[in-house]
């Protein structure tokens, strides 16, 4: 599940500024923030148990991104961006000053819930999950949002891979044409991607074949890097770039080693490693690997194994289903024919181009009937009679009615 994630510690001095000053606004990876920006600011109704002072009636949140609270008939909390107050209270508390509080908001992917601004005060949806210790005046508030879902730039304003493939030397035996045709490949792992720290174990990784990624900011010139959704700034390139990253098993399947990523800490030696990646591509015909058309990255499938580092390696492996994977030489060899089978034929070919040439020299020009049309007559009807004395002899014998004579 993607998640975009901000922390606002409050208790920080404010500078003094106009009312509804904006403040410079950073870019958050492939995330989109503009909807949060737009209004003059965000406010939504807490439950009073959630309240920093106490109050029977619920307590009103005004927060903003990217600027200050502007002066409101609902709130006086200027130069700051988070500010609560309630009905039941003469003055808004304003968070950071009252109780050194800070606000941890999270933002979980969900595509229904866009954040419509209006021109001044606007509604957030309702939170999802809200947590709040009243001795150290920690919040944190949790909120469905589009914008939290993973954005890719389309390529009709910045193309996501200009860079044609490569010449990649193909393991022998095997295709690897449709790796190369994504500028990039999508892989989401849901278990094990334990890296430096036990933050999170599902991550996306992203792996390119025959040429660098170009698109994505954090893995620019590498063949693949780590990006953990809970960590929207985390990113670890696990491979650079190889031109010739394959090597072939004699059977079904083959490899794609790359050379050391970025430089690491083992999480369980606290040393540092440079992190490696090897793929098993596995045969599977029935595998699908989703190529979007207009230039926009694959979706690999789920992978059937990942393994992630350990105390005594800092390489990382992935196994993969490829109908390409299947080797093709396998596939000619188990099509093709035996020797035995050639012979065979041969042998049937050349007894009946002897028996249809002899019966028509036979027929037509010798001038004979009935069976002595049939070449060498004489000679296959004395065979055939040897071979039924020899049948009877050997019924005879294997019966003991020879040893009674």
């Amino acid at each position: 599940m993607e998640k975009l994630v901000f922390v606002c510690s409050l208790f920080i001095a404010l500078i003094t500024l106009s009312q509804g000053q904006t403040l410079p606004c950073p870019s958050i990876g492939d995330y989109d923030i503009k909807n949060l920006t737009q209004p003059a600011y965000w406010q939504f109704d807490l439950d009073p148990n959630y309240c920093v002072e106490s109050t029977e009636k619920p307590c009103h949140f005004f927060f903003t991104f990217c600027k200050y609270l502007p002066k409101t008939e609902n709130s006086t909390c200027v130069e700051s961006s988070v500010c609560q107050s309630s009905s039941d209270s003469t003055a808004p508390v304003e968070i950071g000053k009252q109780c050194n509080a800070s606000i941890t908001l999270e933002f979980d992917c969900n595509k229904n819930e866009p954040w419509l601004p209006n021109d001044g005060a606007a509604s957030t949806p309702k939170p999802t999950d809200v947590k709040f210790n009243p001795t150290t005046c920690e919040y944190y508030i949790k909120f469905d949002y589009a914008g939290a879902c993973h954005r890719i730039v389309p390529p009709s304003t910045t193309p996501l891979n200009p860079t044609p493939a490569k010449i990649c030397i193909p393991p022998a035996g095997y295709d690897i044409t449709p790796l190369t045709l994504a500028p990039y490949w999508i892989f989401n792992i849901n278990d094990g991607c334990l890296i430096e720290s036990n933050y999170t174990e599902s991550c996306t990784l992203f792996m390119s074949f025959c040429k660098p990624i170009e698109s994505l900011v954090d893995c620019k010139d590498s063949s693949g890097c780590i990006r953990y959704p809970n960590l929207p700034d985390t990113t670890i390139i696990v491979a650079n770039y190889s031109e010739d990253p394959f090597t072939a098993f004699e059977k079904n399947g083959f490899l794609a080693e790359y050379p050391a990523g970025e430089d690491i800490i083992n999480r369980f030696t606290g040393k540092h490693c440079n992190i490696e990646i090897e793929i098993k591509f596995d045969c599977d015909k029935d595998a699908i690997w989703e190529i979007p058309p207009e230039n926009q990255p694959g979706i690999g499938p789920e992978p059937i194994a990942f393994t992630s580092i350990t105390n005594s390696s800092c390489q990382v492996k992935m196994t993969i289903p490829y109908s390409g994977a299947c080797s093709k030489k396998k596939k000619d060899d188990d099509n093709g024919m035996s020797a035995g089978g050639v012979l065979t034929i041969i042998f049937i070919l050349f007894f009946a181009l002897y028996f249809g040439a002899g019966f028509m020299y036979q027929t037509f020009i010798k001038n004979e009937t009935g069976l002595n049309r049939i070449p060498h007559f004489t000679f296959w009807s004395s065979i055939l009679l040897f071979a039924l004395e020899g049948f009877i002899y050997t019924w005879r014998f294997v019966t003991c009615q020879s040893h009674k004579e």
